[in-house]
Formats: structure tokens, C-alpha cells, sequence
């Protein structure tokens, strides 16, 4: 919520001397942001206030007036078009040779008749945007006097941020204490003290009969009233913060709203019937026309203020037309009342229906917050008013009092700041925002002020505190040095969960989403038994009646339907699959399916096999293998590996058959992974495990050979590793088949890695290696060296 604040307004409750951007400095660092400074100057020369003694029709133009206007020394005529001036009004008057804004002001003749200065709107003289008509001075300006002495325009507003949170904040006062605490000076409010004397007893009645939506209401008769225009001070600070002035009474109400942060509403004792206030829901059918000028139809859910027949409020919301004050009315009745914020926002979104008010109670107003207002409302109206007090001060209470009182060790303040504050510290912090402070040797005992009661519960909410008048600006800050390591404690899944999907969209797959339903047609175009399924005893559709027991059928499917608007498709889907049990609910299993389609089988396969191992290396699984199995089903023969992790057998990677893309329709080539992810994680670990560089250099040496293709990749691995412990690794590099190699051959390329960690290994020593690695792989695959 942004608020408009005075800074002049302001100073009356902050004892500071600092200039309006260094106190925007300082408050934005630990309070509400202060998104904009406007200064307001004096923008005019030559402006007094003038008093309109004759008004007549210009006789050459139906829309302008010819006035008379008294500026103390002599009588001017001034020509006006403007709809609202009257005779006796009091207005600015900017002389010859003056000026308003970029006006400048001279002698002129408009329809053949001479005016002699100009009278002047808000907007011109720059104090609001209001510009439909003349400013009207209050009565009590004398004539003559230049306007920059009767109104103080030297100012600075401040546009504030103030989160929804801190309904606290969102006043004058409310600011006023918490640039108190930041800046370490002095908060000057002090509880308004009227005259509670009772000049009359005037009959009235309260009740409520929804105290579950009204915690609290107040309320309280005036008469004597004199209804007029405000003092410019008081006008000047509604302009200020974009409220349009409209007499004293209602000014009043507004006035207390932005200074106090509580709304109020005043209504004509006269209007209301029985002189009672009851607060109660509408009545089905009721209408209300409201203050700003349209009737709206209420239902039973709507709170209500009405007198003893009719609705005369929408409680929280907006008052109505009915019981409105106006020039004429002698006694009043304030209210000053909370409600309930969830009753306030359903009636004000029904209703299209939205106000300051409104927008306050639905931030959860505390209760105790309605009394200070009320006093300032009756001190405010003897003031300007001449009211006097009437009756008794009605309070009609459904809440019990929240003294909430919080432990707080200084230990824990320092331990979660990474900080070193003394309690003395973090107990001046805490009283300078209202908190009330014991404490014994290690522990205190923070006491909640009325105001913070609805947004401080714990501990921690005063440590937040500590830290933001502290500064985050001067907490400390070190970066994270190595991987983090993830806390597998709680939620252990769910974390692997979305570890797992975060680095398979960073290798270019996209996640997949399948219903967990199949149908019968994609049971049988994946070759699957359907007696493994458990059928729906009430699906929705054809398309949903099995339980699936692979992620294969739907990724497939998506595949099949993406095939036209992609070169090359990757995509994954990490969800559950349903084992059926006899006579017994099935086994649900999470896996975990991948899948790359390309017009290349061999390049589909070995890109999703090096997108696994890139998964299993950032999953921290450093114990992985591939062995090579025969396949079947929908697995392509003899192009199928089975995936272990952790020494067990978690998954199956490989082609899909042709039969399988047939029916499918699919005119790409599929390679496919899929893994039991339960099996996965348990080989997966918190954190790499840390392994020392090696103190000597390795040799790298190549090997590029022509070889059956029904040999897999996996067994010319293993085949070498386990020849010599000072093979370290494997690296691929290369397959090709096509000219200049034999049919049913194939040429791959490879790079063997040989280190010993204990000394520098020769050249020689690592040929000798290397010439048993090719004589093995003759023995076992009558290889050819390239």
C-alpha cells in the first residue's frame, strides 16, 4: 500500500532536523521505502486574498461573470468564467504584474470589458490537481494578506511502500515511530486529551448483534455543531496526501485516517431514525445509496451500520447518503469501530465497492486503536467545530485483550544475525518501537504493543525486528563456499524430486505430464500383457481405463503427436506407476522415463546415455555401470543396457523397436531410459565425495578399431578396465559406419587413461599396457586396429 506523507506533518510527531532526502535515506534502509519526493514551493507572485463583493452577467458572454473583488486597499474588477464563486466568498486573487506558475498576470480587455488580475484554482496556484473551480478561502483569512503567509506551502511529500502487513505503519503516527526507532530520536505523540465534560445528555442506543464481525464500536454525540469550511492548514494536509477538502466535519474524519490510521465516520443524529445504531447483516433485498452517490443492493452476508429501520453505513466500507452530515446539521454522532477484515473484503468486492476505509479494516486493524482516534475526533471538532459533548462515549466490546508477551534470548538474537549485540542493544531497539522490556540474566520477557499484535506471534518476528533497525545493510555476508549441501533429513523425495527435474532441464529436456489412466489401444501398442493392468471400474473414458504400469505408453504417445513440429524431441517425466498385487492394492512406484527421438537411432542413444551419466554425476552417484542385456518387449534386441547405481540394478536404457514406433506411427528413431527411482536414490549422496588431484601426470593414449556391431560400447569397457590397475578411465570418442568399413562392422574410437599415484608414468610402461589391451580385445572380438 503507498501512502502520501507530509513531511512537515511528520516533524510534528519526530523530534528531527534532518533534511527530507536524508530522512528518505535513512527510513528506507530499515522501514517503509520511500518511492518518490515531491517538493511543494511557493509557485505564484503577487496573490492576496481577495473577498467577491458584486457579481453580475457579462452582458457579451452568457459564461462570464463580472466581479467586484475587495483586496483590502482598493476594489478590482475581475472578469471570471468560473461555475462555483459567489458573493461574500473569499478567494485568491493574483494582482497585475504577479504570476501563477508559468502565467504572467496583466491588464486585459475580454469582450470589451477590462479585467484588472485574475482569480485563481487549486491546480493553478499548484497546491492540488483540483481545477473544476475557484479556491474558496475560509472565512476567517483576512483580507489583503498574501497568500504564501496564510497557507504553509514550503513542504516535502514522500510517496511511501508500506507492506500489508504492517497496517501500523500506514499513518502519520505509525511512520512518525518507526523513523523514531531508526533515526534514535525522539517520538513526540502523546494521547489526545478533549474536554470529556458532557454539555448535554442527547438520548442514543448501540448494539450489536454480529460481534463475531464488529470486535469492537465506538461512538459518541456532539452538538453545537458549526458545519464550515476547514482551516488551511488542515486542508493543505489532505491536499497533500491527494484527499480533496470538503467542510470541517468531513475533513475531521479524513484528517484522523491518515494521521492516526483509523478510520472514523460521523453521521447526522437527525437522520437517524429511533436514535439508535445497531450493526447487524443486511436484511435480503435492502439497499443503501452510499456517499458516492449510487445505491447498491445488499444481501444477508453484508455488514451493516442502520438505525431502527434502514441501513445507514455499509460497515467498513462507505457511509451512507441518508445519514450524511451537511451545512445545516447541529448534532453528530462519531464512530470509531473495528471490524472484522475478511467480512470488510468480501462486502467490499461484492459490492464493487472499495474505499481508504476499506483498504484499512481489511489489513486487520487492531481493536484497541479505535479510543486514541475517537479522543482526537472530539478534540478536533471543539477546535474546529465549536462541538461539544453529548453523550457518554459508547464502547461495546466482543474481544478480549491480547497481552502477548514474548521470550527472547539475546544468544539466539546474535546466533541467527551472526552478529555481536549487547542486550542493552537489542533492548533499546525493541523500545524504541513500542515494545516493553523486563529481563533477567540471559532471557527477556518482550511485552507486544496493542499495535503489532496482529504481525508479532514469536521469537522470531523480534528478531526480525532487531535486525531491520540494526540495518541489513550492516548484517555480515560471506559467500558459499563449494556445493551446498542439501539437508536430506525431511522431504528427502521431494527434494531429489526437483534436484533431478532442475538438471534435467538444464541438459534440454522438457517435463512431461501424463495422466496415470492409459488406454487398452496403448497397452497393445507397447506390447504389454493387459492382464498386468488394473482396470478402472468407472472411468471417465476409453482413454482412461487401465492403470498404467510404465511411463513409456504416454511419453511415446507425446512423441507421436509432437513428432511434426520438432527435429529432434527430449523429454522426461518423473511421476507414478501402479504394480498390480492379487488380492491386495497395487504397489504405486515413482520412475523415472526419458526420452530423446532423432532421425539417427545410434546419435539418439548415445546422447540420452551421456545426458544419464550427467544426471548421475550431478545426483553425486559415482558408483554407476552399464551391462549389456538382451532386451524384449519394447526394448530394441541387443541394443539395450541395464542401468546399475550403488551396485544394484535400477533401471534399463536402449532403442525402442521398430514394431513399437510402427505402431506408434513414429517416423523417428526413439531411444529410452527407464528407472526405478526409489532404487536411484538410494545411491545417491548428499554432497560429492572429495577426491585428492593426483600427484603425478597420466599418458593418454588412443585406439581407433573396427569391431562387430553386436558388441556394445559397455563390454569393450569393462573388457579393458580390468586388464591393469593403471587403466584409470575410458573416454569415447567416436562410432562410424558406412564407407571404408565392412558390413556388419563398426569403427569406434577410444581414449585410455593411464596414471600410477605413485610415480611418473613412462611412456614405454604405458605402451606395454596398451599393446595388452589390443591383443585382449583380438582374443575377444577379432578386432582390427584402424
Amino acid at each position: 500500500m503507498n501512502l502520501n506523507i507530509s513531511y512537515n506533518w511528520l516533524k510534528e510527531y519526530l523530534a528531527t532536523k534532518k533534511s527530507a532526502h536524508e530522512f528518505a535515506k535513512e527510513i528506507s534502509l530499515c522501514g517503509p521505502s520511500v518511492d518518490f519526493i515531491t517538493e511543494k514551493k511557493v509557485n505564484f507572485e503577487k496573490v492576496v486574498v481577495g473577498q467577491i463583493l458584486e457579481l453580475e452577467r457579462h452582458p457579451d458572454a452568457n459564461k462570464l461573470n463580472v466581479c467586484k473583488v475587495n483586496i483590502g486597499k482598493e476594489i478590482l474588477t475581475i472578469i471570471c468564467g468560473a461555475p462555483n464563486i459567489k458573493i461574500g466568498q473569499k478567494v485568491p486573487v493574483v494582482l497585475v504584474g504577479g504570476k501563477v506558475g508559468d502565467i504572467q498576470v496583466t491588464k486585459a480587455k475580454i469582450r470589451g470589458r477590462e479585467s484588472f488580475g485574475m482569480m485563481c484554482s487549486q491546480k493553478e496556484l499548484g497546491i492540488s490537481d483540483e481545477h473544476a473551480g475557484i479556491y474558496i478561502l475560509p472565512d476567517y483569512v483576512e483580507i489583503g494578506l498574501p497568500l504564501e503567509k496564510i497557507i504553509p506551502l514550503q513542504d516535502y511529500i514522500f510517496d511511501l511502500e508500506i507492506t500489508s502487513n504492517r497496517p501500523d505503519a500506514m499513518s502519520i503516527i505509525g511512520v512518525a515511530r518507526e523513523a523514531s526507532a531508526i533515526m534514535a530520536e525522539k517520538f513526540l505523540y502523546k494521547e489526545p486529551t478533549p474536554n470529556l465534560k458532557i454539555y448535554k445528555n442527547v438520548k442514543l442506543s448501540v448494539s450489536i448483534k454480529e460481534p463475531s464481525h464488529c470486535p469492537r464500536y465506538q461512538a459518541v454525540v456532539m452538538t453545537d455543531i458549526k458545519v464550515d469550511s476547514s482551516p488551511l492548514w488542515v486542508q493543505q494536509r489532505l491536499l497533500s496526501a491527494g484527499l480533496r477538502p470538503i467542510n470541517n466535519l468531513v475533513d475531521i474524519t479524513n484528517y484522523i485516517l491518515l494521521e492516526f490510521g483509523q478510520p472514523i465516520h460521523v453521521f447526522d443524529y437527525e437522520k437517524l431514525q429511533g436514535r439508535e445504531i445497531i450493526v447487524r447483516l443486511a436484511k435480503k433485498g435492502e439497499k443503501i445509496l452510499a456517499l458516492d452517490g449510487k445505491i447498491y443492493e445488499l444481501n444477508p452476508e453484508n455488514l451493516v451500520i442502520a438505525d431502527s429501520k434502514n441501513p445507514v453505513a455499509v460497515a467498513g466500507v462507505m457511509g451512507g447518503e441518508s445519514s450524511a452530515a451537511h451545512s445545516e446539521t447541529k448534532i453528530i454522532v462519531f464512530e470509531a469501530a473495528n471490524f472484522d477484515p475478511v467480512s470488510v473484503r468480501k462486502t467490499a468486492r461484492v459490492l464493487n465497492l472499495h474505499s481508504d476505509s476499506s483498504n484499512l479494516f481489511e489489513k486487520d486493524l487492531s481493536p484497541e486503536g479505535t479510543y486514541p482516534a475517537l479522543l482526537r475526533a472530539i478534540e478536533l471538532t471543539g477546535e474546529l467545530a465549536g462541538g461539544k459533548l453529548a453523550s457518554k462515549i459508547f464502547d461495546v466490546k466482543n474481544y478480549k485483550e491480547k497481552k502477548r508477551e514474548i521470550k527472547l534470548a539475546v544468544e539466539n538474537v546474535n546466533k541467527i544475525l551472526g552478529i555481536e549485540l549487547k542486550k542493552d542493544k537489542v533492548k533499546s531497539i525493541l523500545e524504541g518501537l513500542g515494545f516493553k522490556v523486563s529481563e533477567s540474566a540471559k532471557i527477556m520477557a518482550v511485552s507486544v504493543p496493542w499495535w503489532r499484535d496482529k504481525d508479532i506471534e514469536g521469537e522470531h518476528d523480534l528478531i526480525e525486528e532487531v535486525a531491520r533497525i540494526y540495518g541489513y545493510h550492516k548484517l555480515p555476508s560471506h559467500l558459499p563456499a563449494g556445493e551446498i549441501p542439501i539437508n536430506y533429513s525431511a522431504g528427502k523425495e521431494f527434494l531429489i524430486e526437483d534436484k533431478t527435474k532442475d538438471i534435467l532441464a538444464g541438459l534440454g529436456f522438457a517435463e512431461n505430464y501424463n495422466y496415470s489412466f492409459i488406454s487398452e489401444k496403448l497397452i497393445k501398442n507397447c506390447l504389454l500383457n493387459i492382464n498386468d493392468h488394473i482396470k478402472i471400474s468407472n472411468p471417465l473414458n476409453l482413454d482412461f481405463e487401465y492403470m498404467r504400469t510404465t511411463l513409456i505408453a504416454g511419453i511415446l504417445q507425446a512423441v507421436e503427436e509432437n513428432e511434426s513440429n520438432f527435429e529432434k524431441i527430449k523429454i522426461f517425466e518423473l511421476s507414478g506407476v501402479y504394480i498390480k498385487k492379487e488380492n491386495d492394492l497395487p504397489d504405486e512406484t515413482m520412475n523415472l522415463c526419458l526420452v530423446l527421438a532423432g532421425s539417427n537411432k545410434e546419435e539418439a542413444y548415445f546422447e540420452l546415455k551421456g545426458a544419464l551419466i550427467g544426471l548421475f554425476k550431478r545426483l553425486n552417484i559415482a558408483d554407476y555401470d552399464f551391462k549389456a542385456v538382451e532386451g524384449g518387449g519394447y526394448w530394441q534386441k541387443n541394443q539395450v543396457l541395464e542401468i546399475k547405481a550403488g551396485g544394484n540394478s535400477v533401471g534399463k536404457i536402449g532403442s525402442i523397436n521398430q514394431e513399437i514406433l510402427y505402431l506408434f506411427g513414429l517416423k523417428k528413431s526413439v531411444a529410452a531410459a527407464e528407472i526405478d527411482f526409489a532404487k536411484l536414490m538410494a545411491a545417491i549422496k548428499t554432497s560429492p565425495t572429495y577426491t585428492p588431484l593426483p600427484k603425478f601426470p597420466g599418458l593418454d593414449l588412443d585406439l581407433s578399431m573396427e569391431i562387430d556391431q553386436s558388441v556394445p560400447y559397455a563390454d569393450i569397457v569393462s573388457s579393458v578396465k580390468e586388464l591393469d590397475p593403471l587403466i584409470k578411465d575410458i573416454l569415447f570418442l567416436s562410432q562410424y559406419r558406412g564407407e571404408k568399413v565392412a558390413d556388419g562392422k563398426k569403427a569406434v574410437a577410444i581414449r585410455v587413461v593411464y596414471l600410477d599415484e605413485n610415480k611418473t608414468l613412462k611412456l614405454e610402461e604405458a605402451q606395454s599396457i596398451h599393446h595388452r589391451v589390443v591383443e585382449e580385445l583380438k582374443k575377444r572380438y577379432n578386432i582390427k586396429v584402424r
